[in-house]
């Protein structure tokens, strides 16, 4: 499948995989293929990215345990895919990979540090830490989303 420009990011061709797999519904929108907008239903958004990185934050646990650390890197690009959709999501953004540094620091719900901390995650997927930082990344962002619907909610009612 043809991969959008604004998806093209080399973190994210592993193996036989493309951008077009790990971010399919903004693959599809940016392409012109498909008008559904997840990320504009923010709330379910959320939660179904929370939802699908438990099968993997489970299965990452193990191979870390069992120091099977090189076995890990698809799984951990799934996961910091996840981590981004879920930022952007949360922001009401579809990802957009293209100038993603700057992207990011325009988001008002994001977690501290964000920009060092995902090319930390970026730089060395395979590291026990790495993986520990983006599962303190999703609890964070997770959080973060919850707290600025709040505030959002409350400046709305004045």
């Amino acid at each position: 499948m043809q991969v959008s420009e604004r998806l093209q990011h080399e973190f994210f061709y592993l193996d036989s995989l493309t951008p077009a797999d790990f971010f399919p519904e903004e693959n599809r929108f940016y392409l012109g293929i498909d008008e559904s907008m997840p990320w504009k239903n923010e709330k379910e958004a959320v939660i179904q990215i929370v939802h699908e990185w438990q099968p993997y934050l489970k299965e990452l646990t193990g191979l870390f345990k069992e120091r099977k650390n090189k076995e890990t890197k698809p799984l951990m690009v799934k996961g910091i895919s996840l981590f981004i959709r879920l930022l952007f999501w949360s922001n009401n953004e579809p990802t957009d990979l293209k100038n993603l540094q700057e992207k990011l620091v325009l988001f008002e719900a994001k977690p501290v540090n964000i920009v060092e901390r995902l090319q930390f995650l970026m730089q060395r997927p395979t590291l026990y830490h790495s993986f520990i930082q983006l599962s303190e990344l999703m609890i964070e962002q997770e959080k973060i989303f919850y707290k600025y619907m709040v505030m959002k909610k409350r400046v709305n009612r004045t």
